[in-house]
């Protein structure tokens, strides 16, 4: 499944970068979770609850931070294997300053198996693409 889009924040690339880090700013903009914390400096773990039919949860989920160059890109990875089935996902993150606030350009794949991979079809996508979308509005009205 690949995933790419771009947002427009009011805010910096300074402020929109470290909300992406910032553990509270993401539990209270991801859509579904239950909590947000650092395992160490380069690892999130989130736990979250999902709106995926057959897939509630709760699950927990390791994002590491592969690469970054503050403020203006990220490279996030997901490597789980477990109940619900197996994600393997890479996504890059650049921001650049614009005149009126910073843009925002994502690009992902996911590689998903097992009942998981239900947000690869057209039901799933949809979900998948809502919860982006709502991620995006909440980031924006989390960031200070």
């Amino acid at each position: 499944m690949k995933l790419s889009g771009t947002h427009k924040f009011k805010a910096s690339s300074v402020q929109v970068f470290n909300a992406i880090l910032n553990p509270e700013v993401l539990k209270a903009s991801i859509p579904g979770a239950n909590s947000v914390s650092y395992e160490n400096p380069n690892t999130l773990y989130v736990e979250i609850t999902t709106s995926l039919p057959g897939l509630r949860g709760p699950y927990g989920l390791n994002l590491n931070i592969v690469r970054r160059q503050d403020p203006s890109y990220l490279e996030l990875q997901l490597l789980r294997q477990g109940k619900g089935g197996s994600i393997n996902a890479v996504a890059q993150i650049s921001l650049v300053d614009e005149a009126d606030g910073a843009l925002l350009t994502y690009n992902g794949n996911a590689e998903l198996e097992g009942p998981v991979a239900i947000a690869s079809n057209p039901l799933g996508q949809g979900i998948v693409k809502n919860s982006l979308s709502s991620f995006f509005k909440n980031l924006e009205k989390n960031i200070a």
